[in-house]
């Protein structure tokens, strides 16, 4: 069985991509609105650290359950009841895995959009465009590896 990267490194490398094209998008906004500080940069780079960080958290905990879960399979073929049982058993890991990575990632941002408003370093609209832009930049790179893989 051919092992996986445990963070996947094209995904991650476009979200990256992704997130400093929508930073420099925001910081012009704010210079042609004429509200451009340092304070847009560093929101905007703060947004973006946290949406990669919870990205690739994300990717390492799913992958060490899956991981797990295809160590754990008994070798040769399960009849539908063993399938059944072993499947069910380690969704279940698979998905508190992810469970327990939502609750960081938004205690995380949580974090980060307090840290920008009580400290005086960042704009807060700044740092939270990062992360609206996550999904729609994950949903991109989907459509071109759809295209990509045909």
């Amino acid at each position: 069985m051919k092992k996986n990267s445990i963070v996947p490194i094209y995904e991650t490398l476009f979200l990256l991509l992704g997130e400093l094209a929508v930073s420099a998008i925001t910081v012009g906004v704010f210079a042609l609105l004429g509200k451009f500080s340092y304070k847009v940069i560093t929101g905007a780079a703060l947004g973006s650290l946290i949406v990669i960080i919870n990205f690739v958290i994300l990717s390492i905990q799913v992958n060490l359950a899956i991981d797990r879960a295809m160590n754990e399979r008994p070798e040769g073929e399960l009849d539908d009841e063993a399938a059944a049982t072993f499947a069910a058993e380690h969704e279940a890991r698979i998905r508190n895995a992810a469970k327990l990575s939502y609750i960081v990632r938004s205690v995380s941002m949580l974090a980060a959009l307090v840290i920008a408003f009580v400290l005086d370093w960042f704009d807060v609209i700044a740092t939270l465009v990062p992360f609206l832009a996550m999904r729609p930049i994950i949903t991109v790179e989907e459509i071109f590896r759809k295209k990509a893989n045909k």
